[in-house]
């Protein structure tokens, strides 16, 4: 499930009024409810640049790998990246380029560890085999200094990173290993800042960008000693010259070399009688060679021998298991943590009995022994070489068994994801999903180009986890592309109608909504339900899911007519076919009472949502995200009643729990502190609310980006309450950017663009510029009417803002009939007691103040407060602007026996219940002393 951004229904907002004064109905978007919809998961089968952080270091990457048995420093190579950082230059770049299997990484992370040593502040290693690892892993480094958030998506980490790397001057060290690509890179490196970034890869054209340092295999000297280092026996006489033959087998190479050794120290043997079975493992037999591998025959010999340590036998089944399980995953490695949870695993290790987690600890630490996996300098990172793992896999297939290793690989992978709402939060483990799902799906797209395409279901299933755990962290980016390529492989491997298929045609619609495209996520909902019906039948759960989300992006776009219906048959059809308790139900039942509170109906949304959060509370727990969630829409469903007092606090224990529970920076702890605001502001206290506005949509730009739809809301959310200040120099423009970019992102008809343009035409006719305001707000009605149909509560809202221009500019033949016609429309569609119903029989009695009809204006004002006092509150904002204008209309009267208590007894109660600096208590002030000078 996800969170989307519904239009709720037109707020009241309150002008300052002075006699004769009348109330503008603000469609101003303070607070939203959530609708809860339904990702179905698939069958088994530029950012602003940063504050100044005090960085006290030292800050070193725990993915450094440890310093391998015998490892041959090269002093040469590392004299070379030694000079280049003491060149005085900035921002130096190292490539340190070669064959594989030469070393590169290890003469990298001896460089790292020498400088982690001597105390350079930060030390970082970042795997760069692939664009996304590259931007994940600077990413993780911005985490580890404290320069970015949970929730910010990884770009923006990594371009935090860069314009902090840019000002240090304090010695800093990146490694990138295994770069595949310049152009990959191009785009992160620092230009200034006392930084070395050294990269490792095979691909000469990396040296362009910067230093070129060399890398070779062992000169002669260097593999003796590297040999006899790792020798369990002393030397005898004969074996350097043995040892020499053995090192020109394998042609000189590290890897092959560390393979080698222990083989002979595991077996006894002597170098010449290794050399002779090394001639004699035929590779032909073993698997094809691939051409252009660029490894010399000999290595891949070395490697077999070393396998066939561990490939037979039951004592090694778990090593053997651990060595097919690491050859299909990611080579930047795995959390050990996750290959603990692998014992239990029958397809993978064979289910191991007893300790699992130290079984497997041992067979690490067996395998690593044999240079076949290589530990991080922490331990808690373990991986394998590039070209151990293509031979192990190339094995694996000659024995028939790739296919089910990379099938039980992507089961185990998503075992191991955190859950859905931790993914925030969990950020490592997040993003280690993320990189197996992509190196798995390379694997099984692999296997299904040679006819085999049995994983491709699971590891589908993998990718649709990733592309959630992406969206779930606001970084749509990313989950967007990765979404329409499941869905175009589900269709390629299994077919348009699989199961499979069409929920990743849902999650890519939900993707595109989440985005605010709403052109592109409603054509392929309404696919989505009728396929799914035509499939799967009408009562499946994945049938109920789409209905249920085609619905919601009906409610986005404004559409009640077809959401309202659609989520009463969901509701129906979930109670019947999955029961009342299950979460599906109970986000259908959310998601139905939104849709009648977007529709004014509160008499039916607010029973529903009370009885959803007691249920979700009761089924769920109270800190379930959709717990969560319902509290939120209670509170905001209270707010739209009017009724503050259970309102602000229920939102104020949502914003600390979703803090506590989701993070600081999730998308619905965005829209909880979003909603307080709101609350705040309906309750005049602007000292609260304007602050927490502008701290929402500071956050809702940066995690999201500024023209998500959220954050557009925010824009229009903080004007307004810049508006309500009396700030118009800061409400206006924005309120201007705001329309500008609803148009431009959501398009001119949309409900959040038809809100922006009556907010902009309240605001000019605020500021007295009625010239515009007035054709904005004609503008406003004929084209809402035409989009949401005339008994929409913004159609009403838009009717009555153009009434009040209408009569603040004198125009009493049009606004007095406009205002009759929406008060009559607003009992009928909203009900008498409806807040807005309240403000329309506010305003028309205005109307007939402003005409000098005080025969109708004070019967209808004192009804006014009356039904203010009974439905919100003595203390609420709008009753005491009702207890205002009703004093105005005595004093109109001539009363001022009655006019001048009623003003000071509303100027008491302002004093105690608004914030100092809210308007309506200097137009109280202003008024009480007029209507004293008159006695």
């Amino acid at each position: 499930m996800g969170t989307s951004s519904p239009l709720p229904p037109a707020e009241p907002e309150g002008d300052p009024p002075q006699p004769p004064v009348s109330q503008v109905i603000s469609a101003q978007q303070d607070a939203y409810a959530a609708g809860r919809d339904m990702h179905i998961n698939m069958i088994q089968a530029p950012p602003p640049v940063p504050a100044p952080v005090r960085f006290e270091g030292p800050v070193v990457s725990a993915d450094i790998p440890r310093e391998p048995k015998a490892f041959q420093p090269r002093p040469g190579v590392m004299e070379e990246l030694r000079r280049a950082a003491e060149s005085g230059r900035v921002a130096v770049v190292c490539a340190l380029t070669g064959a594989r299997g030469v070393g590169k990484t290890q003469i990298a992370a001896a460089y790292a560890r020498h400088r982690a040593r001597q105390g350079w502040p930060l030390v970082a290693w970042v795997h760069a085999e692939t664009g996304d690892q590259l931007v994940a892993g600077l990413d993780a480094v911005a985490a580890d200094l404290g320069i970015t958030v949970p929730g910010e998506d990884a770009e923006a980490g990594a371009r935090r990173l860069k314009r902090w790397l840019t000002g240090q001057t304090g010695r800093c060290l990146i490694v990138l290993d295994n770069l595949s690509d310049a152009d990959l890179v191009t785009p992160w490196l620092p230009p200034l800042g006392a930084v070395q970034v050294v990269i490792s890869s095979n691909h000469r054209t990396v040296e362009t960008l910067g230093t070129a340092v060399r890398v070779e295999v062992f000169t002669d000297a260097e593999a003796l000693a590297f040999l006899r280092e790792r020798s369990d026996r002393p030397w005898g006489a004969g074996d350097e010259t043995q040892a020499r033959a053995l090192a020109e087998e394998v042609g000189h190479l590290p890897l092959a070399l560390a393979a080698a050794a222990y083989v002979v120290n595991r077996q006894a043997l002597g170098y010449d009688t290794y050399v002779e079975r090394l001639r004699a493992v035929s590779l032909q037999e073993a698997f094809p060679k691939v051409p252009g591998d660029g490894y010399p025959v000999g290595a891949a010999q070395a490697v077999l021998l070393a396998l066939a340590e561990f490939t037979s036998g039951r004592t090694t089944r778990v090593e053997r298991g651990l060595l097919e399980l690491m050859a299909v995953l990611s080579p930047a490695g795995v959390p050990r943590a996750w290959l603990r949870r692998a014992a239990a695993a029958r397809d993978l290790l064979g289910g191991v009995t007893g300790d699992g987690a130290a079984r497997v600890d041992a067979a690490i630490g067996a395998l690593a022994d044999a240079s076949l996996l290589v530990l991080s300098q922490d331990g808690a990172t373990v991986s394998m070489h590039r070209f151990i793992q293509r031979v192990t896999r190339d094995t694996a297939r000659k024995r028939r068994r790739l296919e089910k290793v990379v099938g039980a690989a992507a089961a185990w992978v998503q075992a191991c994801g955190p859950p859905i709402h931790r993914v925030v939060r969990d950020r490592l483990d997040r993003e280690a999903l993320i990189d197996q799902a992509t190196t798995l799906h390379l694997h099984a797209r692999t296997l299904e180009s040679t006819g085999s395409a049995s994983p491709i279901t699971t590891v589908l299933g993998l990718q649709n986890q990733a592309g959630q755990y992406l969206e779930a962290a606001g970084d749509l980016g990313r989950a967007i592309p990765l979404f329409e390529q499941t869905l175009t492989d589900s269709i390629r491997v299994l077919g348009a109608d699989h199961p499979n298929a069409l929920a990743s045609r849902n999650n890519l619609a939900y993707a595109y909504r989440s985005a605010g495209d709403l052109g592109r996520a409603v054509p392929l909902l309404e696919q989505t339900l009728t396929d799914s019906i035509r499939v799967l039948g009408a009562d499946h759960p994945d049938t109920l899911a789409s209905r249920n989300n085609l619905a919601g992006a009906y409610r986005s776009a404004g559409d009640l007519g077809r959401a309202v219906p659609l989520l009463e048959q969901t509701l129906t059809d979930s109670i019947r076919v999955l029961g009342a308790d299950h979460p599906d139900t109970l986000a259908s039942r959310n998601n139905l009472a939104y849709a009648y509170l977007s529709a004014g109906d509160l008499g039916r949304a607010v029973p529903l949502l009370e009885q959803t959060l007691t249920d979700s509370i009761r089924v769920l727990g109270a800190d379930h995200p959709n717990a969560l969630a319902s509290r939120n829409n209670l509170a905001y469903a209270y707010l739209s009643a009017g009724d503050l007092g259970r309102a602000v606090p229920l939102l104020e224990q949502t914003l600390t729990d979703s803090i506590r529970v989701l993070g600081a920076d999730h998308p619905d702890t965005l829209q909880s502190r979003n909603n307080l605001a709101g609350a705040y502001r309906s309750a005049g206290d602007l000292g609260r609310a304007v602050p927490l506005f502008e701290q929402t949509l500071t956050d809702r730009t940066r995690v999201l980006g500024a023209d998500h739809p959220d954050t557009l809301q925010s824009r229009n959310n903080l004007a307004g309450a810049y508006r309500s200040a009396g700030d118009l120099g800061r409400a206006v423009p924005l309120f201007e950017q705001t329309l500008t970019d609803r148009t431009r992102v959501l398009g001119a008809d949309h409900p959040d663009t038809l809100q922006s343009r009556n907010n902009l035409a309240g605001a000019y006719r605020s500021a007295g510029d009625l010239g515009r305001a007035v054709p904005l707000l004609e503008q406003t009605l004929t084209d809402s009417i035409r989009v949401l149909g005339a008994d929409h509560p913004n159609a009403l809202a838009s009717r009555n803002n153009l009434a009040y221009a209408y009569l603040s500019a004198g125009d009493l033949g049009r606004a007095v009939p406009l205002l009759e016609q929406t008060l009559t429309d607003s009992i009928r569609v909203l009900g008498a007691d409806h807040p807005d119903t309240l403000q329309s029989r506010n305003n028309l009695a205005g109307a007939y103040l402003s005409a000098g009809d005080l025969g109708r204006a004070v019967p209808l004002l004192e009804q006014t407060l009356t039904d203010s006092i009974r439905v919100l509150g003595a203390d609420h904002p709008d009753t005491l602007q009702s207890r205002n204008n009703l004093a105005g209309a005595y004093q109109s009267a001539g009363d001022l026996g009655r006019a001048i208590p009623l003003f000071e007894q509303t100027l008491t109660d302002c004093a105690r219940v608004l914030s100092k600096e809210h308007p309506l208590i200097v137009t109280v002030r202003d008024n009480l002393t007029a209507a004293r000078d008159e006695r």
